[in-house]
């Protein structure tokens, strides 16, 4: 007796195959490429605008003020988004449908500060709109490289080889 499965695929490879369907693997990854692009674009406008809005703001001691702001907005992004990196970090993911969700709060919350650091240019002194703008930056930037995170396949998996060299 054969034991032939006529090019029928194996349990294990059903499994696969279901959660494929289900996960929608490639709709997540064009979804997450726009989602970055979204973060990438906020971090490039904000600090644009903060450079306009002060002279030599990158150079000297205003270079301090900026970073710490940008630092701020960046880990401000990363402890609210946490969940979502924890998702990815561990390897288990999100199902499609949550992720999206995540991804359309997030672009709209990058979009709100970026507009409220816009705006605060005129209700606010120079400096102070500024600075907001950089921590718009560092979200943006923060939120720009959560989505790298899902194009590096097995990255946990190198940083394991590395420690038994």
């Amino acid at each position: 007796m054969s034991n032939r499965n006529w090019g029928l695929p194996s349990k294990d490879e059903q499994l696969a195959i279901r959660d494929a369907k289900h996960n929608k693997p490639m709709l997540t990854l064009f979804v997450t490429a726009v989602f970055g692009v979204i973060g990438a674009a906020v971090a490039a406008v904000s600090f644009a605008e903060a450079r306009s809005g002060l002279t030599g703001l990158f150079h000297g001691g205003s270079l301090i003020g900026a970073v710490i702001a940008a630092g701020f907005g960046c880990w401000m992004y990363v402890w609210l988004a946490r969940p979502r990196f924890a998702a990815q970090l561990s390897g288990k993911g999100d199902a499609f449908s949550k992720l999206v969700r995540f991804y359309a709060k997030a672009a709209l919350a990058l979009g709100a500060v970026l507009l409220l650091a816009s705006v605060s240019g005129i209700m606010a002194p120079n400096i102070f709109s500024v600075l907001f703008l950089c921590f718009a930056g560092g979200a943006g930037a923060a939120a720009a490289f959560q989505t790298v995170l899902a194009f590096v396949p097995y990255y946990e998996d190198d940083s394991a080889d590395a420690g038994e060299r």
